[in-house]
């Protein structure tokens, strides 16, 4: 009988993030001239997050709202695949 999967939970993790590739680009830009990496400066915003710094817990709620009115840019991006989609569904119905 195999043993039970231990976890490490004092480890690391890794996140995966999509972006917009001129965000991307200019996030990178500003952390390295900054002499930082991203890694260091999103796991920096991840350590106040979840110490409940108050400047990031408002930034979370200026996300959930922005979010709500669809304005974040990959909510306009699935937003306009999701159009794309429906619009070649019509036209191959038309055909």
């Amino acid at each position: 009988m195999a043993a039970p999967k231990r976890y490490d939970f004092t480890g690391r993790k890794s996140i995966h993030i999509h972006l917009m590739k001129s965000q991307h680009a200019a996030f990178r830009s500003k952390v390295i001239l900054s002499g930082i990496t991203m890694q260091d400066a999103l796991e920096e915003c991840a350590i106040r997050i979840s110490e409940g710094e108050p400047y990031m817990e408002k930034l979370i709620n200026e996300v959930i709202d922005k979010k709500a009115r669809g304005e974040l840019q990959i909510a306009k991006a699935e937003i306009n695949s999701i159009y794309e989609a429906i619009e070649s569904d019509e036209h191959d119905d038309a055909e």
